[in-house]
C-alpha cells in the first residue's frame, strides 16, 4: 500500500522532541482515549543501495527504489486522480483497530479525497548478486527487476487467541520486467489480473475495464509452528500474460495462462543446518 508503519514508528520520536510537556486537560483527555482507533495517511518513497541475505555466502540485492509508478494509465485505462501519484506512495488511507477480543486489525483503503478507484506503486531494484563468503568471486544473476502495479484495498488481522496472521488484499501487476543476465535471458511486460481479465478485454476493450476485472483477490494465513513460518493461501486465482520472453537477442514467444488457481496450496519456510 502507499503506506508503511515508518510512520508509527517515527511518531513517539517526534512527539518527544516537539513536545513542550504541557499537562493535557481532562476534557481533552477524554476526547482522545474515547476514539476508535487510528488512522494513517503518507506519502512514501524509498531508495535503498543494497540488501544483502548472508548464508554461507551471499545474495545481494542493488539499487532498490519503491514508490508509486509513475504511469498515468495502468491495464491500458486511466484510472483517475488516485493513481498519478509521480513517485511516491499515496492516496491511501490505513487504519489500526484493537477489538474487543485483543484482535489487532490493520485496513487500507483508497483516500476518497484522491479521485478514482486504485492506489499504483512501483518496486524496481538493479543488480542481483551471487557473492562468494570471501567476497573475493561474484557472479550477475539478474541484471534488474522493474515491476508496476496498483492495489484497491488489504486488510490483515492478528488473532489474539492463535497468532496467526489473516491477510487479505485485492491488487493487479500491470507490468514486470526481468533481466536475467546469467541465463541471457528477458522476461517483459508479464501481466497479473483478476480471472475476468481476458474475457473482460475481448468483450469490453481496455477502456470497458472494470476494477473487478484487473484486480486478483487474495487471502492467506501465515502462522509459525514448530516446523517453521506456514503461509497458507486460501483464495489466488488470476488471468497471467508473459508479453515477451528473449533468449539472446532471439524473441522466442509470449504465454498466455487463464483462470489460474492456486488456492488452498501452502508453503513452509525453515532455517537449516
Amino acid at each position: 500500500m502507499k503506506n508503511s508503519l515508518l510512520p508509527l514508528l517515527l511518531f513517539p520520536l517526534s512527539s518527544i522532541s516537539n513536545a513542550g510537556f504541557e499537562p493535557i486537560e481532562d476534557e481533552n483527555l477524554s476526547n482522545i482515549t474515547g476514539q476508535s482507533g487510528v488512522t494513517i495517511e503518507s506519502d512514501f518513497h524509498a531508495t535503498i543501495g543494497s540488501l544483502e541475505y548472508k548464508d554461507q555466502g551471499i545474495v545481494a540485492i542493488n539499487e532498490i527504489e519503491i514508490g508509486g509508478a509513475n504511469k498515468v494509465t495502468y491495464f491500458g485505462k486511466d484510472w483517475g486522480a488516485s493513481s498519478h501519484s509521480g513517485n511516491k506512495l499515496d492516496g491511501s488511507l490505513v487504519t489500526i483497530d484493537i477489538l474487543p477480543d485483543g484482535d489487532l486489525v490493520i485496513a487500507g483503503s483508497v483516500d476518497p479525497k484522491m479521485g478514482g478507484g486504485i492506489i499504483d506503486f512501483g518496486i524496481t531494484t538493479g543488480a542481483v548478486e551471487l557473492i562468494s563468503a570471501d567476497r573475493l568471486t561474484s557472479s550477475r544473476l539478474i541484471d534488474s527487476i522493474n515491476l508496476s502495479g496498483i492495489i484497491t484495498k488489504f486488510r490483515t488481522k492478528v488473532d489474539a487467541q492463535t497468532s496467526h496472521f489473516i491477510t487479505e488484499a485485492e491488487f493487479g501487476i500491470d507490468d514486470l520486467d526481468i533481466d536475467f543476465s546469467g541465463l541471457n535471458m528477458k522476461v517483459e511486460n508479464v501481466l497479473i489480473a483478476a480471472p475476468s481479465y481476458f474475457e473482460s478485454l475481448e468483450d469490453w476493450g481496455a477502456q470497458g475495464l472494470a476494477l473487478q476485472d484487473i484486480t486478483v483477490k487474495a487471502s492467506f494465513d501465515i502462522f509459525a509452528n514448530d516446523d517453521g513460518l506456514m503461509i497458507e493461501s486460501q483464495s489466488l486465482v488470476f488471468d497471467m500474460q508473459v508479453g515477451s520472453i528473449s533468449i539472446g537477442n532471439q524473441q522466442v514467444g509470449s504465454v498466455m495462462l487463464d483462470n489460474v488457481n492456486i488456492s488452498q496450496s501452502s508453503t513452509l519456510i525453515k532455517g537449516h543446518l
